[in-house]
């Protein structure tokens, strides 16, 4: 797992900021201060592990986010014209340096690796498998344990797709890949056959009350997918079903197939649910990772997931306790020059530790503008 992230001159992050993680953890605040740009720390490594086996080039571009060039993401205000991360897990501590690769604008080249404070190198040449470093040796990253992890990182992004009634047939999907958008979900589930279907259907009912499922082969060439809101075992086609199916639907797969110690990021799971399927989203999400020691990082902007969250502690779900959980509340400092973060937990009784500004409070000041 994944214990803190510290980040300096990535995107929004000019000042260095290091973040404590736990297992649980909800990414929560306005739009545009920092929320994304943790989840994207993470998913820029994930997608050059999985790529390259080696970060010795950061892919900026990619399966799993795109953002463009270097000079897109590191901070305006950045006078090195580096960016930097840490990461620390249960036994090591690794800090990466990155700069510009002029030869290659949508990459950044590691110029830094310490790992538990000891330099590995330091850069002369680099090519796509090594670094060389000023005794000759090379040195890799393709042997740290932390970074190979990322490899098995699962993520549904926010922009998911929506009710599609089939898909082209895929018989393989290297680690059951469900595409960011959720694009292969129907192969997934066809390909997974009918008692993960069965237990797919049964969360789905849990969360929306009421559902039926069935993915199948169409023909050779294309697989099917039928959906109901209620359990009579009528089939219908998706878009002749509520839309909030269909849209939360990868983000279950995701939690039931992410294998166990892995990370899951979900961007927005509560998108055109009822509140109450979004609290109960939550409190799925939050069983599934306890029981099968995934960390999870939930981008969100709904207080029913809070809530859910909340609920969840005081149901003791799955012996859940106030260590396995967190929400990490973004906002800005320095006169909207730098991003910060304030960590709040929430105790066994489901209380909240602090109540910032725009915190759960847009109720509150809707009703003193309306009374």
């Amino acid at each position: 797992m994944i214990k803190n992230i510290t980040i300096e001159g990535f995107k929004c992050f000019h000042k260095r900021q290091s973040i404590p993680l736990s297992q649980i953890n909800l990414l929560y605040g306005k739009n545009g201060r920092g929320k994304s740009t943790i989840a994207q720390s993470f998913l820029l490594l994930a997608q050059t592990m999985k790529e390259c086996n080696d970060i010795a080039e950061l892919r900026l571009m990619g399966d799993l986010v795109a953002l463009g060039t270097f000079d897109e993401v590191v901070n305006v205000n950045t006078e090195s014209k580096k960016f930097y991360w840490a990461f620390q897990d249960d036994d090591n501590r690794i800090e990466l340096g990155f700069e510009k690769l002029p030869q290659k604008t949508q990459m950044a080249k590691l110029c830094e690796l310490l790992v538990n404070e000891e330099n590995r190198f330091d850069v002369k040449t680099t090519s796509d498998k090594e670094i060389v470093s000023e005794n000759k040796s090379v040195s890799t990253t393709s042997d740290i344990m932390m970074l190979q992890n990322f490899k098995l990182l699962q993520y549904v992004s926010a922009e998911r797709l929506g009710p599609k009634n089939n898909s082209a047939k895929i018989d393989s999907l290297d680690n059951n890949r469900l595409g960011v958008k959720g694009e292969y979900v129907i192969n997934v589930l066809s390909n997974q056959g009918s008692l993960f279907q069965e237990k797919v259907c049964e969360v789905l009912s849990e969360i929306l009350t009421g559902a039926t499922l069935e993915a199948k082969p169409k023909d050779d060439d294309s697989v099917e997918l039928f959906l109901d809101s209620v359990n009579n075992g009528h089939k219908f086609r998706p878009i002749n079903v509520g839309f909030g199916y269909s849209y939360v639907l990868p983000v279950i797969v995701a939690a039931l197939l992410a294998k166990k110690g892995s990370i899951l990021i979900v961007e927005n799971p509560e998108a055109h649910l009822h509140p109450g399927a979004q609290s109960r989203l939550a409190k799925f999400l939050i069983e599934v990772s306890i029981k099968n020691n995934i960390q999870l990082l939930i981008e969100t902007h709904s207080d029913h997931v809070v809530n859910g969250l909340r609920i969840a502690m005081k149901q003791k779900l799955n012996d859940l306790s106030p260590n396995d959980a967190e929400i990490i509340f973004f906002s800005h400092d320095d006169i909207n020059t730098n991003s910060s973060v304030k960590i709040i937990k929430c105790d066994r009784f489901g209380e909240l530790s602090d109540y910032p500004d725009d915190f759960l409070d847009e109720w509150t000041k809707q009703l003193v503008t309306l009374v």
